[in-house]
């Protein structure tokens, strides 16, 4: 601050070249952390309302979804599911987020949320009509810090799909993606074990 009335361009551009890079390793640490903490913090399941969880995560992204104009629909059944509350409203946000930051700026994004379930198992899918990806490249996608877009398009530390997949897969279940190609939308699903309510060592009675 001191400084600036005595910088040139070519000096601002460096000071702001090491801003932005202190800002980025400052949100990869932070990443790291909540990567990190995923299975460590105890969070006991217990039965919520799964289509009052997405409405909670939609509530969150309310400026997004206002900015973009996106159109978004809950579709499907929506039962009482037995998960870890917080770290699942987590999972559910990161996706919906996912769909809206990585949009199409040719078309509003429409996004499609499906919950099914089955027996032992819920499912809910995030479909958007956004940029997609090359199906040749989905195992990449929740590797730490892989990235298919550039910083320089889409902010980001490459932690977000990452974390996905560790909660889902620390409650017993699976997430996936799916994608017929660059610019034609993509699918994010998870999948949780389930067990019939009041079932011997219901998380509720803990």
């Amino acid at each position: 601050k001191d400084l600036a009335p005595h910088l040139g361009v070519q000096q601002r551009a460096y000071f702001d070249f090491a801003l932005d890079g202190a800002r980025h390793m400052d949100a990869m640490m932070l990443g790291l952390l909540d990567y990190s903490r995923i299975g460590r913090q105890g969070e006991p399941t217990r039965w919520v309302e799964s289509r009052g969880m997405v409405e909670q995560a939609l509530q969150f992204l309310q400026p997004g979804i206002r900015e973009t104009g996106a159109q978004v629909q809950c579709l499907g059944d929506w039962p009482m599911v037995l998960v870890s509350p917080l770290q699942t409203l987590r999972l559910v946000q990161n996706l919906l987020s996912n769909a809206l930051k990585f949009r199409d700026a040719q078309r509003t994004p429409d996004i499609r949320l499906t919950s099914h379930t089955e027996p032992g198992a819920w499912r809910l899918c995030v479909a958007d009509n956004g940029i997609g990806f090359a199906p040749s490249q989905t195992g990449r996608l929740f590797q730490v810090f892989s990235r298919l877009q550039p910083r320089t398009a889409f902010e980001g530390t490459g932690i977000g799909l990452a974390l996905c997949r560790k909660i889902a897969e620390h409650q017993g279940g699976r997430i996936w993606a799916e994608s017929l190609g660059e610019g034609k939308g993509s699918l994010f699903g998870f999948e949780l074990p389930q067990r019939l309510p009041g079932a011997e060592g219901d998380a509720t009675r803990s």
